[in-house]
């Protein structure tokens, strides 16, 4: 029997799918749900959308119903799981899902005969490092940023490649992205688009204070630390670290975050014949 876990936010466009009957149809189909509860409340720094503990351990694969955020928060929640996620797209862009709303029943038809592919995302590992000692550690699918925080002035970072200085810079912060978030903030920021596949980072500049700052594409075996350092006009907490767009984490002058690859994946369910490009040009050039 194939058991199905689902995942609908409710602040979406979740109102033009009726949840009760997608259910019943997995039953008609042969398969089994679980509803897995959507938290009322934010937890903090925002990172737990639902509760997987009571999520069956032999589930075949989670449907996410939601936007690209949605799917985020679900793959950060899921990925020390290994269970598949079939992205349902309910947001705007949807860039993370596998199928519109109108191909469910196909997709949950796919499913059940066993036709798909797992693709698997490499997530990052980031620890933020005050007077030495580690105060935070979380795993991103789509980014960490490093960058200015309530105040609209710059921030002053220097940024290091294996302990080797790349640049110090001078501008809103930093963007350490995966290939799966490099069509996320990374594109808003001009960084470059890289291919699902690609064992790479990117990491670009946001906004900088200078006429030739350029990003850079390092291989994901690289240890990338980022020290946020005191300018003239340094304020205590100038600065914040965000993991996927969680809510930030103050940082000061003289703090560190490390970013490296995590050990974690995470598999999507592709049931479709995907090309990232033509999935590109539809989403973002229309």
């Amino acid at each position: 029997m194939t058991k199905i876990g689902i995942i609908v936010n409710h602040s979406t466009r979740a109102a033009e799918v009726d949840i009760d009957k997608v259910c019943a149809y997995i039953e008609e189909k042969g398969g089994s749900f679980h509803r897995l509860k959507v938290k009322s409340g934010s937890a903090e720094l925002m990172e737990n959308f639902t509760d997987i503990t009571d999520l069956p351990k032999d589930a075949d694969c989670v449907m996410v119903l939601g936007g690209d955020g949605t799917i985020i928060q679900a793959a950060r929640e899921l990925a020390a799981t290994g269970v598949p996620i079939l992205g349902v797209n309910l947001g705007t862009v949807g860039f993370l899902a596998e199928v519109e709303l109108a191909y469910i029943y196909k997709a949950i038809d796919a499913v059940m005969a066993g036709k798909y592919k797992l693709e698997k995302r490499f997530m990052l590992k980031g620890r933020v490092i005050k007077d030495g000692k580690i105060v935070y550690d979380a795993n991103a699918l789509n980014d960490i940023v490093v960058a200015r925080g309530n105040l609209v002035r710059a921030i002053s970072t220097t940024v290091y490649i294996d302990g080797n200085q790349v640049s110090s810079l001078h501008g809103d912060g930093i963007i350490v992205t995966t290939p799966t978030g490099s069509t996320g903030y990374n594109l808003s920021a001009g960084g470059t688009i890289i291919l699902p596949d690609a064992e790479v980072f990117g990491i670009h500049p946001i906004c900088p204070h200078s006429l030739n700052s350029r990003g850079v594409i390092t291989s994901s075996a690289s240890k990338i630390d980022i020290d946020v350092e005191w300018n003239k006009r340094s304020e205590p907490d100038e600065a914040i670290v965000s993991f996927d767009g969680n809510k930030g984490i103050r940082l000061m002058p003289g703090d560190k975050v490390q970013i490296m690859k995590s050990e974690l994946t995470v598999p999507f369910l592709r049931i479709n014949d995907f090309n990232f490009f033509e999935s590109y040009r539809k989403k973002f050039l229309s």
